[in-house]
């Protein structure tokens, strides 16, 4: 009798343990310290991540205590560090994650992240509601809006990207922005391997069926005209090849909704806000800023200016932390509250 007792419960106690790692109840053991192998832990590019679901987080790298992750599942996490370990006869990779507000520092094997994009992370604001789901996002322009901060890109979280996931559009955003884009010129470019079209030009007319299925078009360009020897030439002329390729736009889709976002706030090699500097076109950034509003505007673009709505985001005094280079091109991190503002603009 005692032998069939003891054979049920064990019974019941092995049913119990697979139902509840099923319903994600039962966490099983951590590992023994002194059994996982740490071959090698390398700093990394600060990508952002999210987290799928049930995973867990450890407060070391020997993943020796693990802790719930189910109060995180909305908050964005960047990565700093990666860690290659053996561990149960198997290999794994581990990423060390920062919470965006820098509050929680946690490991968890890469495969229980995920992209910011991803259906499962769910960061709507609640005042978007229903009204852009299903809209596809088209971008247009440089460096900044492809996610580029002067050194590599932070793939699949540029601004535009946070832009439609706060909107909560399901969508994937058609990114056709490319580094060192101008507004006059014809160039192509290789990235990696791929060439694609860098000038502004050249992208509409690459991209003619893209457009017509656009909901949403974001414009943002401009910075490198105001570079000197960009070969663009007057204010003038950077302005006549703008509004040639915003009626193009409106051309090819009447119905899409298009913003046209100014470039943001630039500084020189030595610190200094460029606002006020002429380049050797005879211009300055601020002239470069009130020409794209007044032409956005005349065309019925709707004009966004993150100096007004997000001040705060990018200024002379923080600009050695949000800016990747110090100078013009923003860091992950910075992408996300440019894109949760921009998002905050749009919706109110």
């Amino acid at each position: 009798m005692i032998n069939f007792f003891n054979k049920h419960i064990k019974l019941f106690f092995a049913a119990f343990v697979v139902a509840s790692i099923s319903f994600g109840i039962y966490s099983p053991p951590p590992a023994d310290k002194a059994s996982v192998q740490v071959e090698y832990t390398t700093q990394t590019h600060p990508h952002a991540f999210a987290l799928k679901k049930n995973a867990k987080l450890y407060t070391d790298v020997h993943l020796g205590k693990s802790v719930s992750s189910k109060q995180f599942m909305k908050t964005a996490w960047y990565r700093s560090q990666a860690a290659k370990l053996v561990y149960g006869g198997k290999t794994k990779v581990v990423y060390r994650l920062t919470s965006a507000n820098q509050k929680h520092k946690y490991w968890v094997l890469n495969s229980q992240v995920t992209d910011i994009t991803s259906k499962s992370y769910n960061v709507k604001l609640a005042q978007a509601g229903n009204q852009y789901t299903g809209k596809k996002i088209g971008v247009f322009g440089d460096s900044i809006p492809a996610g580029w901060d002067g050194y590599h890109f932070y793939l699949n979280s540029s601004y535009p990207d946070w832009t439609a996931k706060y909107l909560g559009t399901n969508t994937k955003v058609e990114n056709f922005a490319c580094p060192s884009g101008r507004i006059v010129g014809h160039r192509y470019a290789y990235l990696g391997t791929t060439l694609v079209p860098q000038d502004l030009s050249a992208a509409i007319r690459a991209h003619k069926s893209d457009i017509k299925k656009m909901n949403i078009i974001f414009v943002h360009i401009g910075t490198n005209d105001y570079t000197n020897y960009s070969g663009s030439g007057s204010l003038q002329n950077v302005m006549r090849h703008l509004r040639y390729n915003i009626k193009l736009i409106k051309k090819l889709n009447p119905s899409a909704k298009i913003y046209g976002i100014l470039p943001i706030s630039r500084y020189d090699a030595n610190g200094m806000n460029r606002n006020n500097m002429a380049d050797m076109y005879g211009y300055t950034f601020h002239d470069l800023r009130a020409a794209e509003a007044k032409l956005y505007k005349s065309m019925g673009a709707t004009v966004i200016n993150f100096q007004q709505f997000a001040p705060n985001v990018i200024t002379d005094t923080n600009k050695d932390v949000t800016l990747k280079d110090h100078e013009i091109h923003p860091t992950a991190q910075t992408a996300q509250k440019l894109g949760y503002a921009l998002a905050k603009e749009i919706v109110k």
